[in-house]
């Protein structure tokens, strides 16, 4: 059962991803048909500032999420602390990573979940990176009809998980990081605020 009429966005940022990630979120606008899920490479369980980092760059409603959300279009979610989250229903919950686990793929998980629960409405998004994390998830969201964005690697400070994606996955796009905004907003229907 698809329980979404709007959009769900998930970025997914590893090394050298803040600054692209910012600058993506700082120009979709509040009341937007979407909302955003923001996930950054971080060490299990460390508490993450990137919360109010983005209040202060977006006009989205940012929700910090501590344990379990309703997901509403025009939020913007980021979790609290390196865990990992996904989707059931129209709730994004948090969960414990496995410490054992030595590769980081959360945003395998959360593109995993979209692809489940939001199909043709979900969208993916890898910025900056190293690994391969996000590139199973990603074509799990292709194989649901959905949207696949990649950081151009000439714009990225670590490209090696753009480039990882490009070669494997054949995203739908692949784009500068302002050219990510306007593909997004363009997609989701909404005016990017630097257009």
């Amino acid at each position: 059962m698809n329980y979404y009429d709007f959009y769900v966005i998930g970025i997914g940022a590893s090394a050298g991803g803040l600054d692209p990630l910012v600058k993506v979120v700082s120009s979709i606008p509040a009341g937007t048909n979407a909302a955003v899920i923001l996930n950054q490479h971080l060490p299990a369980g460390t508490p993450s500032n990137l919360g109010k980092l983005v209040e202060r760059n977006t006009k989205m409603k940012v929700v910090v999420v501590e344990t379990i959300e309703y997901i509403e279009p025009g939020n913007l979610y980021v979790m609290a602390s390196g865990m990992q989250y996904k989707l059931d229903g129209r709730f994004l919950q948090v969960e414990d990573r496995n410490v054992s686990d030595k590769i980081n793929h959360t945003i395998d998980t959360l593109f995993f979940s979209l692809a489940k629960v939001v199909a043709d409405k979900s969208v993916g998004v890898i910025l900056s990176g190293t690994g391969t994390d996000g590139l199973q998830g990603a074509k799990a969201i292709e194989d649901q009809k959905g949207l696949v964005i990649v950081q151009d690697p000439i714009t990225a400070e670590f490209p090696s998980l753009p480039k990882t994606l490009i070669a494997n996955d054949h995203p739908d796009y692949v784009l500068s990081p302002d050219e990510i905004t306007q593909k997004i907003c363009e997609y989701t229907g909404v005016r990017a605020l630097n257009s």
